[in-house]
């Protein structure tokens, strides 16, 4: 992952940051405790980041991307389909629920800049395949009598 890149600027920034010639503002401080999964005050502790700026800090910052999150959606979608009994209904259910998951994955590669998240973004369609796959299976397991 590009630290530089995730949290918009530039490459020289963050290097100053680590070298401690820069500071940064309190937009980049919660840009990056997000990334390390941690609260915006725990990412400050302990350093000599200004006192009036980490007063300004939020208490917690969003720990996870937006891919991150439509990928956990999916897992719990696809958790949900095999939960639903056997039937025409849970056929068209799947049928629709699959082929919307595989347009939506397929935008979210296309938008997907980060190449860790490209690869869970691939993984992800291959698990959807998969899922396709059972699902006829299943279904044609229920249709033979």
């Amino acid at each position: 992952m590009d630290l530089a890149a995730r949290v918009g600027v530039s490459r020289v920034a963050v290097s100053h940051f680590e070298m401690g010639l820069a500071v940064p503002s309190e937009r980049t401080v919660v840009l990056m405790a997000g990334l390390f999964k941690q609260e915006p005050h725990e990412l400050v502790a302990g350093t000599d980041y200004p006192l009036a700026k980490s007063e300004r800090l939020p208490l917690v910052a969003c720990r996870y991307t937006e891919v991150e999150l439509r990928l956990e959606i999916l897992r719990r979608d696809l958790d949900w389909l095999t939960r639903v009994p056997p039937g025409p209904e849970q056929r068209r259910l799947a049928l629709e629920t699959l082929a919307q998951w595989a347009s939506e994955l397929a935008s979210l590669e296309d938008e997907a800049v980060d190449h860790v998240e490209r690869k869970l973004i691939r993984d992800a369609r291959k698990a959807l395949a998969k899922a396709g796959s059972a699902a006829q299976s299943k279904a044609l397991a229920s249709a033979v009598p």
